[in-house]
């Protein structure tokens, strides 16, 4: 189950397996991204490290240790100088990104992070290299399914969050997209709500499904929703509006904050919520998530009741 997320940080600070550096090919410390890997991992144990290896083709990658890093790695990828996008450039770029990516895969890298390969002082301009970046992602991970890697991009701006976020969500690589507040229509939970304690313990493998959130992208699907830290946000996709808020607890007592309001939900008792939201979360938790099965078994349901109720009156 990979992923693919934007954070506004530093990428020195990232925790994944391996980091990596925009390099030139003598792979030697510059300025912006790559110079601050080396200061950050301790620049003379990395230079002679990046000296042994002593050069990297345009569109390639090498791999170092990470030193003082918190990564275990750098992967030290070459992108291409912008001169006019005509000359191999993006093909360049696509390669550094894929070399990056398997070397990662290689070396036993759950985790991976990147900065905008040759968007700073190569020229290579900003959003061409957002397209390039998350069709390279996309396309590895769709090759190499025996990989399960999480790929997060490292930008120091809110300009370059923004406009990462939403060239993310129009691409290819959208489905393997973290899901965020910002990716559907919302609305917040009413005044009309009850609390409630649901008890249930949760695998790190299905915390991880809730984590990545839900985009909607077809009319059977009902739900989008989105975590912020331990809180998941539950919204219908068709209204927008917000059904269940999870904030979880490591005691596996999770507070429920159920929407009451009559003319955005039906549920009117914590037993029936608690009933209907254990149901999703078997669902929301399955690899990978099906919402046409929800979208089907919630159909036959509603058909059942249906039945039901007709046979009651003509008794």
């Amino acid at each position: 189950m990979s992923t693919i997320e934007i954070k506004k940080t530093s990428i020195t600070n990232l925790e994944t397996d391996a980091i990596v550096n925009a390099a030139n090919n003598s792979l030697s410390a510059g300025g912006g991204v790559c110079g601050a890997i080396f200061l950050a991992a301790g620049y003379q144990q990395l230079q002679e490290a990046c000296n042994r290896i002593g050069h990297c083709e345009t569109g390639s990658a090498v791999i170092t240790p990470g030193f003082d890093l918190k990564a275990r790695y750098i992967i030290h990828a070459v992108g291409p100088r912008w001169i006019d996008g005509n000359h191999g450039e993006p093909e360049q770029l696509c390669n550094a990104y894929r070399k990056a990516l398997e070397l990662a895969a290689d070396n036993g890298c759950s985790s991976i992070g990147f900065p905008l390969i040759s968007a700073g002082i190569f020229g290579y301009p900003a959003k061409s290299a957002w397209h390039t970046a998350f069709e390279a992602c996309s396309d590895f991970l769709e090759d190499r399914k025996d990989v399960s890697l999480d790929i997060v991009f490292a930008v120091l701006s809110d300009e370059s969050l923004e406009s990462g976020s939403t060239i993310l969500r129009r691409s290819s690589a959208s489905r393997y997209k973290i899901a965020d507040r910002n990716d559907w229509k919302r609305l917040d939970m009413p005044e009309q709500h009850d609390i409630f304690t649901l008890q249930r313990p949760f695998t790190a493998q299905q915390m991880a499904m809730l984590r990545r959130g839900n985009i909607p992208r077809e009319m059977e699907d009902k739900w989008f929703w989105f975590m912020e830290g331990d809180t998941l946000f539950a919204h219908r996709s068709w209204t927008g509006v917000c059904i269940y808020r999870i904030d979880f607890k490591p005691d596996n007592n999770h507070i429920v904050t159920a929407n009451r309001d009559q003319e955005q939900y039906r549920c009117t008792s914590t037993e029936e919520d608690a009933q209907q939201l254990n149901d999703l979360l078997n669902w929301w938790t399955r690899d990978p998530y099906d919402h046409y099965y929800e979208w089907l078994a919630e159909t036959i349901d509603g058909i059942k009741d249906m039945l039901k109720h007709r046979t009651k009156k003509s008794e």
